[in-house]
């Protein structure tokens, strides 16, 4: 979602204003500080999210609820033009929960309708063969509606997120540049250990392309 696509104004302008702050900070620390500032003051306004969820109803161009993400859950408000960041919307059910994953970059989340638990885990050791890394959970945290939590990319940030009440909960993501070179963030399963890569379906179907082509032509001799 770019500034070309039909966005509220009043929040077109605060995405601008963070790109520009953004842009002139070097380091995660300092721009996880600076949105641990700013995002409290979107989550508050009721009068954004009215209008969003009003054209979610009503199947308006914006946002648009059929474009792939890497969760069920996950709608695109705005992306950045220069890639400094990307502003996501996440709408859970009772009791419902992502995978245990990690990130490819820095970030801020936080619900702005209900309460989000998010369940952290560390990295025993690393994957081994086969794709498996034994994962412990090491903390577990209940966000409040307005209140925020950072994010770390890789193993700094593996966790859980979710909705841990039975009413519908809405949660607000900020998420930097992608500082992995993935286009994929790791799953990983706590029972089994064993750690896969997801990616969004657009890149998973040209990965797949790839390699069906791959054995076409190898198939064919050529």
């Amino acid at each position: 979602m770019t500034e070309k696509e039909p966005i509220p104004v009043a929040l077109l302008n605060l995405c601008r204003r963070w790109s520009l702050h953004l842009k002139s900070l070097s380091d995660n620390e300092s721009r996880i500080s600076f949105m641990r500032d700013e995002l409290p003051g979107l989550l508050h306004d009721r009068a954004i999210f009215r209008a969003i969820l009003g054209n979610i109803i009503d199947g308006a161009p914006y946002p648009d609820t059929g474009r792939a993400a890497m969760f069920e859950s996950e709608v695109l408000l705005y992306r950045d033009p220069r890639g400094l960041f990307s502003l996501r919307m996440y709408l859970w059910g009772p009791g419902e929960y992502d995978p245990v994953h990690d990130h490819n970059s820095w970030g801020v989340i936080g619900p702005a309708v209900g309460e989000l638990e998010v369940i952290s885990y560390r990295r025993k050791r690393r994957a081994q063969g086969g794709g498996h890394a034994g994962i412990v959970e090491c903390g577990r945290e209940i966000i409040s509606s307005g209140q925020v939590y950072a994010v770390h990319p890789l193993d700094e940030g593996i966790h859980k997120t979710g909705n841990p009440t039975e009413e519908t909960m809405l949660q607000m993501g900020v998420y930097g540049a992608n500082q992995t070179g993935r286009h994929y963030v790791n799953r990983f399963d706590v029972i089994t250990g064993s750690v896969f890569p997801v990616y969004v379906p657009q890149a998973r179907k040209k990965i797949l392309a790839e390699k069906l082509l791959s054995v076409m032509k190898a198939q064919c001799g050529e």
